[in-house]
């Protein structure tokens, strides 16, 4: 049988290291169009909330995988000091 809860836990950190390989490509192709260096360029609203996402995501994905649960609560912490950082970059970005 199929165990679909660990497969869906894992869906969701895979997929959150997908958005961070997604936004740091991203830094990296504006950072090379606009003659910025790459911590420039990922302190942009759009590579800041792609990455911040990805790091929300893989966060989640191990809060379901973690057995014990000191660090299921380490992992939604982190996960939250994630989500507040992707909002202010989205508060930032649409003022």
């Amino acid at each position: 049988m199929i165990n679909w809860y660990s497969v869906s836990f894992n869906a969701l950190w895979i997929l959150g290291l997908g958005l961070v390989t997604a936004g740091l490509s991203l830094a990296s192709y504006l950072g090379g169009r606009q003659w910025w260096s790459f911590r420039q360029a990922l302190k942009m609203p759009a590579c800041r909330i792609m990455f911040d996402l990805g790091l929300v995501f893989f966060c989640l994905g191990w809060v379901g995988d973690a057995s014990a649960m000191w660090s299921r609560l380490l992992w939604l912490i982190l996960a939250l000091i994630f989500i507040v950082r992707t909002w202010q970059a989205r508060k930032i970005s649409n003022p």
